[in-house]
């Protein structure tokens, strides 16, 4: 009888192997020190019932991981299991997964004193750290798609950047002075652009959150959702530039979203925006009788 080591063997080498070397490292890490520590190695696929995995839910949620990690551990079995199924390794019925439900978005940004701060106390700690936290400030870049950065993304006559196979469509970022000057710096290498003791980045660096603890921006903050971790640098670019006047359209566009809805959670920092696009009417009133009244029919 199958064992979850047997269903999660054949996953790693048909499916994970095809995907990104930090999604390997990541969905690896969450199978070992989540589901086969709380399951074991020699648990029987056959074995796992609702019930199990309701069991196993709870657990997770009682180790005080986010509702986010939760998911994903969640998720991650449930494929494994329904590819075990779709390979023939067990014929049984997959149990049901009752998923979380919550809201994960962040809202807080960066104000720019705290920013600066925040820059120069990284600046003292780690030039590489620094480099790579102003061009997520500048560039609105997931923290995977800095990591991944090839020096053939970066074009220097065009000032941009080509971004690949990331979580939403591929996309073209315009660089600005500072963002140039990050990438000139560290483009030195012939894999990728930012690299630790000559290794590839796979995880946000605790020099990151050293400086955000040194510089006081999580004091006396509870709720996951306003505090500051390397994201928040994503949600700062965006929230900037809508505090600019930038159309929530050409916003979405930079960060690379896929509807203008995940966007419209930056609308509120534009109120006047409204106000603004309506008055642009008024330059046309000279060509419209505003006193004009419609002439009333006669009955018939």
């Amino acid at each position: 009888m199958a064992t979850i080591s047997d269903a999660w063997d054949l996953y790693s080498k048909l499916i994970l192997a095809s995907t990104s070397s930090r999604s390997i490292l990541t969905e690896t890490g969450r199978w070992q020190k989540h589901i086969v520590k709380y399951f074991g190695p020699e648990f029987k696929v056959a074995e796992i019932t609702n019930k199990k995995i309701l069991l196993f839910r709870t657990n997770l949620i009682k180790k005080g991981l986010s509702p986010q990690t939760v998911a994903h551990c969640l998720s991650l079995l449930r494929r494994v299991l329904h590819r075990a199924q779709q390979w023939d390794i067990f014929t049984g019925k997959l149990p049901s997964f009752d998923m979380p439900k919550f809201d994960n978005k962040r809202v807080r940004f960066l104000t720019k004193t705290e920013a600066n701060l925040l820059l120069q106390e990284l600046s003292l700690k780690s030039p590489l750290w620094h480099d790579i936290s102003l061009l997520a400030l500048h560039t609105g870049l997931r923290a995977g798609e800095i990591f991944d950065l090839r020096p053939s993304h970066f074009d220097r006559n065009n000032s941009a950047l080509y971004i690949f196979d990331t979580k939403s469509n591929n996309r073209t970022v315009p660089l600005n002075a500072a963002s140039l000057a990050v990438l000139e710096r560290n483009c030195r290498s012939s894999d990728f652009i930012f690299k630790e003791r000559e290794q590839p980045i796979y995880q946000v660096s605790r020099i990151f959150r050293d400086a955000v603890a040194f510089c006081g921006l999580n004091i006396k903050i509870k709720d996951r959702r306003q505090k500051v971790v390397f994201h928040t640098l994503r949600h700062t670019f965006a929230s900037w530039l809508v505090q600019s006047g930038t159309p929530l359209v050409v916003v979405g566009q930079l960060l690379g979203h896929k509807t203008l809805q995940i966007t419209m959670r930056y609308a509120h920092l534009a109120p006047s925006q409204g106000a603004s696009a309506v008055k642009i009417l008024e330059q046309f009133s000279s060509y419209v009788n505003v006193d004009t009244q419609i002439p009333k029919q006669p009955k018939t």
